[in-house]
């Protein structure tokens, strides 16, 4: 297996064609998001591993039945990558593949997994959005605005950590992303924004602060970035484990349908 430089991640992306186009991966492949991948060839890669600094996860893509790929990858997991994910303080390995056609259990077989189910939501259209009004309740600013960037708050450090997980800079957000942060004064009590972003797509990731949950402010700040990732002409995306009413509600709220369900598996390292 080889690690390929970032110049040469595009020779990857042919892999993702036959299965699910999870903007995690395709973001890092287009340079957009920070990430590694791994292959079995530097050339013209059959199989591919990729990880997403955002997610914090791994995807495998391409051919789920190469031996050169399968046979090495849990020793070069052990050997290679768990080093570098315990620079991050990473001790847990989580992976899922981009079809259906992925055994996890014959290729991690040593593994003691878990398993989980995620949900995928998507506009598809600017229509699917649903645009309501806006609630006074709520003040709110957008993360592109000269107050933004001009303005103190209290607690500025948890949207900049946000901004900071997802995106390779916080200049390479206000270029490419969508956001909004809700208001309680000088304090910040929620923040939505684009934490994945492909050439037709934005995902979403979200934030309340635990005061202040259950209260509409998710919907609120979910709203006004869905409708600018809609208006700007691209498909919003939302992700959530099959556990997470709440996140699957917001989902539905928004007018936003399930497109796909993947299992995910993880194990400790």
């Amino acid at each position: 297996m080889y690690e390929l430089p970032k110049a040469h991640f595009y020779k990857v992306k042919n892999l993702i064609q036959d299965g699910h186009p999870y903007p995690e991966v395709l973001s890092v492949i287009e340079g957009n998001h920070p990430g590694w991948i791994f292959a079995d060839d530097l050339e013209i890669p059959r199989t591919a591993l990729i990880w997403s600094q955002g997610i914090g996860g791994f995807y495998l893509i391409g051919d789920p039945d190469n031996p050169i790929f399968i046979d090495e990858l849990d020793r070069y997991i052990t050997e290679q990558i768990v080093p570098r994910m315990k620079a991050f303080k990473m001790n847990y390995f989580e992976v899922s593949g981009h079809h259906r056609n992925w055994n996890m259990k014959a290729i991690f077989p040593s593994r003691e997994l878990q398993q989980w189910e995620q949900l995928v939501f998507s506009s598809g259209s600017l229509k699917a959005v649903t645009l309501n009004e806006a609630d006074d309740r709520f003040k709110t600013l957008s993360l592109r605005s000269r107050e933004w960037r001009t303005q103190s708050f209290s607690n500025r450090e948890f949207v900049e950590q946000h901004i900071d997980s997802f995106w390779k800079t916080r200049e390479d957000f206000l270029e490419k992303g969508y956001g909004y942060i809700a208001l309680e004064g000088e304090q910040i009590t929620g923040v939505c924004y684009s934490s994945f972003v492909t050439t037709d797509t934005h995902a979403i990731g979200i934030e309340t602060l635990g005061n202040y949950q259950k209260q509409g402010v998710g919907f609120q700040l979910a709203r006004l970035v869905a409708k600018e990732i809609s208006y700007n002409g691209y498909s919003v995306y939302w992700d959530c484990s099959l556990d997470n009413e709440a996140s699957r509600k917001l989902a539905n709220r928004l007018g936003l349908q399930q497109v796909y369900r993947y299992t995910c598996v993880g194990f400790t390292i």
